[in-house]
């Protein structure tokens, strides 16, 4: 008899612990929810996700039930500008999941690290390398972008097109993204030059699968590999006296992380060995260079898409950028590019790479944070300690209201009405748009790295754009219009270039 009351006993523990309570007296059961199995389960949304259906899953939820929206027993997504400021502004401190998938070489780095603090302190010491003013400023910006640009990717494209061969840009862009980026850390004495060394990324970039799935399992991990190679030795030419600009650019960013770290250790006793301090250093580096292997590929192949099916956008970007002055072109004996400002200035570029991370983020999913003690109020709901707690910058820059027709790639909507042509003056102004624009985050722990992606974004783009007209065609040579409209950085996107006369 014992035994059934305790059995009985223990089943209703279990069903008020993950039914009732969850269900009906859990402050978030007063939220909507994406599926009524959400109140009870998680299991019902991470069948989406194994579905890959999570973002389509996301908006549908949200224009069904406005602004916050119950994903899991103790999960809450949230897409308004209220949940913005209330989650990301005021600095709630990152889910687990970060440090589960971001450590590099075992140590954390500012992605993966939870709190606050500690990241605020390294975000410190490197913030002021990847400022806007600081790279529009900078000579090794200069230098690097036209080694990179003049000496290496415009040779390679004119060559492509004068041999009329195709050339898949996905591969195309991860190696220029990446080569700008190791550039920029370690200086172009040591840099990948992916866009060059075949046989260094296909080493790079062997395993696919893994960068994909951010899965960093087995002993031979190429990628920690590279970067400490080049961390390593560009620490041993720093050692070396005069030997500052012999080998290229200095190393902007390698260089401010280490000597700051350096210094950090010495204050503190030197609590970290050597061995301890390259491994923070570098595991910093590769998430910089990490950031690169989809983000800079899968918004430069979009563009590249999207202008490819708009002949006349390719006219009217061509006649904005024979603005600048130089030009970026191969011809002329001074190899010199325009200046980063006035490159930056140009609104209807500007609005080409705005509106493609606006309907293509590069990142679109979910950025968890972890509701802290007390709790927080958001739309009238009470979200209570402990709820893992997020928003996504495919739901908010899809709002109807926000941005009309949505779906649509218009970028002349994030131009100032003045530049906008008639038949989009009604678009909301960019300056109310532009608070919903998130695919870099926002607040303290927003991508460090914005201004220096932007800045080659646009010269990339630039770069093509005055050089060559593009098209789309498949395999055999066949153009296409609508082929890759689903999925295209899923599939193959080859472009023929047409070299300008």
């Amino acid at each position: 008899m014992l035994t059934i009351i305790g059995i009985a006993a223990l089943l209703c523990v279990l069903i008020y612990n993950y039914i009732l309570n969850p269900a009906f007296f859990s402050p978030l059961s007063k939220l909507p929810t994406a599926h009524p199995l959400c109140s009870i389960t998680a299991k019902w949304f991470d069948r989406q996700l194994s579905l890959r259906k999570e973002l389509t899953t996301l908006l549908v939820a949200h224009q069904n039930n406005g602004p916050v929206v119950r994903l899991g027993p103790q999960e809450v997504s949230v897409v308004s500008l209220e949940g913005l400021r209330a989650i990301y502004t005021a600095g709630l401190e990152k889910h687990p999941w970060y440090s589960t998938y971001f450590a590099n070489y075992g140590t954390p780095n500012m992605v993966s690290t939870l709190e606050h603090r500690p990241h605020s302190v390294q975000k410190r010491m490197i913030a002021n390398v990847y400022a806007k003013s600081y790279i529009q400023r900078s000579s090794e910006v200069e230098t690097l972008s036209r080694v990179i640009v003049l000496e290496k990717l415009l040779p390679l494209l004119h060559k492509c097109a004068n041999d009329k061969s195709h050339l898949n840009v996905m591969p195309l862009f991860q190696w220029a993204g990446i080569d700008f980026m190791t550039a920029y850390i370690f200086g172009t004495g040591h840099y990948t030059n992916f866009l060059q060394n075949k046989h260094s990324r296909e080493d790079y970039f062997k395993d696919r699968s893994k960068i994909l799935d951010l899965d960093k399992s087995g002993e031979d991990n190429a990628m920690e590999r590279v970067c400490m190679r080049l961390a390593t030795e560009t620490l041993a030419s720093q050692a070396q006296p005069h030997q500052d600009h012999v080998d290229g650019t200095r190393p902007v960013v390698f260089g401010q992380l280490y000597s700051q770290l350096v210094q950090k250790n010495k204050a503190e006793g030197e609590p970290l060995s050597q061995e301890d301090l390259m491994k923070r250093c570098a595991s910093e580096m590769l998430d910089h260079i990490i950031a690169t292997h989809e983000t800079f590929a899968i918004t430069l192949t979009y563009i590249i898409y999207r202008m490819s099916l708009d002949l006349r956008m390719q006219e009217r970007l061509r006649a904005e950028l024979s603005t600048l002055q130089p030009s970026v072109t191969l011809g002329g004996a001074e190899k010199t590019l325009p200046p980063p400002a006035d490159i930056d200035f140009l609104p209807l570029l500007s609005g080409i790479l705005t509106e493609t991370l606006r309907l293509h983020a590069a990142a679109p999913a979910r950025q968890p944070r972890v509701v802290p003690e007390g709790g927080i109020m958001l739309h009238g709901y009470y979200i209570p300690a402990g709820t893992k707690i997020s928003s996504n910058p495919y739901s908010l820059h899809r709002q109807a209201d926000v941005f009309p027709r949505p779906n649509d790639w218009l970028p002349e909507r994030w131009m100032a009405v003045p530049d906008r042509p008639k038949d989009s003056s009604s678009f909301p102004p960019s300056a109310v748009i532009r608070k919903w624009f998130w695919a870099f985050g926002s607040g303290g722990r927003m991508c460090i790295g914005s201004n220096f992606a932007t800045h080659v974004l646009k010269l990339l783009i630039a770069s093509i754009y005055t050089n060559f007209e593009t098209s789309i065609v498949d395999d055999e040579g066949i153009e296409q219009s609508e082929y890759f409209i689903a999925t295209p950085v899923g599939n193959k996107l080859i472009i023929q270039l047409h070299p300008i006369e």
